[in-house]
């Protein structure tokens, strides 16, 4: 069975599940056990597929001169992506409004925002400087920058221009494709892990209750979420592929790893299997798959800035009963935008970290108002993790395309 299928019918078992017993306060802690020990699976499978493949994959491109074309179509889609998603949800609450529902987690203690800002700078400087990079891959478990920088340091003097590096080479690319194997039987299987996160994600729904009573929010994030995916990623990437690919066979291609963001939100989780559906399902050369979709993970954070936007703005709204004057929405959103590239430094906490940190920028004050986002962050976050996969998955096929090595995978084929 085709993984958009399985994973769907989990999906569907998932939602089941909650409708019989998601009132039990037991199954909805077991869901959540389960979940979180899935979750940090992810991380165990995309740690070393990502530094041999990055590693492998970085020595590859440099050796056919490929590397100019990666980086300039990796950092052109990140941001245009990420700004025409940011402006395109704008445009939506300009003209379909709505306040911020008062979630479980309002009036909640605010205090400890303040430092968020602070320990964001300090972790990210330190991070991208590992002074130990063996203790570095060992302890990588929230974040992916310090294994892209060893692995691009590998990689860059992995380059087989001498004969003595070419075994080194031949290793390293060895254990890359060993590595795509596991990545491919944990696609694969995948649709199991989607039944327990997916069961989880509708009880914690049904528990909050706060969407059921707040329509008109609800319905702008199903509008904004659903014209990022099936309207400007995919006008975007026709418009930089000359419309030589079919933008929404990616798309339903790549609905496996969709639902493991959305039901997760969490990037490590879902990267693995875009790594491998990439390849598979939408022929993206090896090399590409595994050094663009990791980058996309930290670059490529359009849709968790577009939720933020909408979190932001509904605030404000929400707390001053009038709407936000045109330049504060377009502040609002570049600065979201500008934030987004700092949020993986905080895993499934995206959406919230580039909300506080937007408000603390403009000095804005909601006087602890903003601790309302922090109930809602399973289905905000995953909604933004979602968009995100797909920025990962778009932006490997452009790649592909403009290097003239995107090959065409026969349904039969696909995973």
């Amino acid at each position: 069975m085709k993984t958009w299928i399985s994973y769907l019918a989990a999906t569907a078992l998932g939602l089941a599940a909650t409708l019989l017993f998601g009132e039990s306060g037991i199954f909805q802690q077991v869901m959540y056990t389960i979940t979180a020990l899935l979750v940090q699976l992810g991380g165990f499978v995309l740690i070393p597929l990502v530094f041999f493949g990055f590693s492998s994959g970085i020595a590859s491109l440099r050796k056919d001169r490929k590397g100019g074309v990666f980086a300039r179509t990796t950092i052109l889609w990140s941001i245009g992506s990420t700004l025409l998603l940011v402006m395109g949800c704008a445009i939506v609450f300009r003209f379909f409004p709505s306040n911020f529902p008062a979630s479980t987690s309002a009036g909640s203690d605010a205090s400890s925002l303040s430092i968020i800002a602070p320990q964001s700078i300090s972790t990210l400087f330190e991070s991208m400087l590992p002074i130990n990079p063996f203790y570095t891959l060992a302890n990588a478990e929230s974040f992916l920058l310090p294994v892209l920088v060893i692995a691009l340091v590998f990689g860059y003097f992995l380059k087989p221009n001498v004969e003595v590096i070419r075994p080194a080479y031949v290793t390293m690319n060895s254990l890359s494709e060993t590595m795509f194997r596991l990545a491919r039987a944990y696609s694969t299987t995948g649709h199991f892990f989607i039944f327990f996160a997916s069961s989880y994600w509708f009880s914690h729904l049904q528990m909050e209750g706060t969407l059921f009573v707040a329509g008109r929010f609800l319905l702008m994030l199903i509008i904004s979420t659903l014209s990022g995916i099936l309207v400007v990623l995919p006008l975007l990437f026709g418009l930089v592929t000359r419309f030589r690919v079919n933008p929404y066979v990616v798309i339903y291609r790549m609905l496996a790893p969709a639902a493991a963001a959305l039901f997760t939100g969490s990037i490590f989780f879902s990267s693995p299997m875009t790594i491998s559906l990439s390849r598979h399902n939408l022929g993206c050369q090896k090399r590409v798959s595994a050094t663009a979709v990791p980058l996309y993970t930290l670059i490529g954070r359009g849709g968790s800035a577009m939720i933020a936007t909408l979190s932001i703005l509904s605030l404000l709204y929400a707390a001053t009963s009038s709407m936000p004057s045109d330049k504060v929405i377009i502040f609002v959103a570049l600065s979201s935008a500008l934030f987004a590239y700092a949020s993986p430094l905080y895993l499934g906490y995206e959406v919230f970290f580039i909300s506080i940190i937007a408000l603390q920028f403009l000095k804005i004050d909601l006087y602890g108002a903003e601790m309302t986002l922090v109930a809602l962050m399973p289905i905000l976050n995953g909604l933004g993790i979602l968009i995100d996969s797909f920025i990962a998955a778009f932006g490997s096929a452009y790649t592909c395309q403009r290097m003239g090595v995107l090959t065409e995978s026969a349904y039969r084929d696909i995973l």
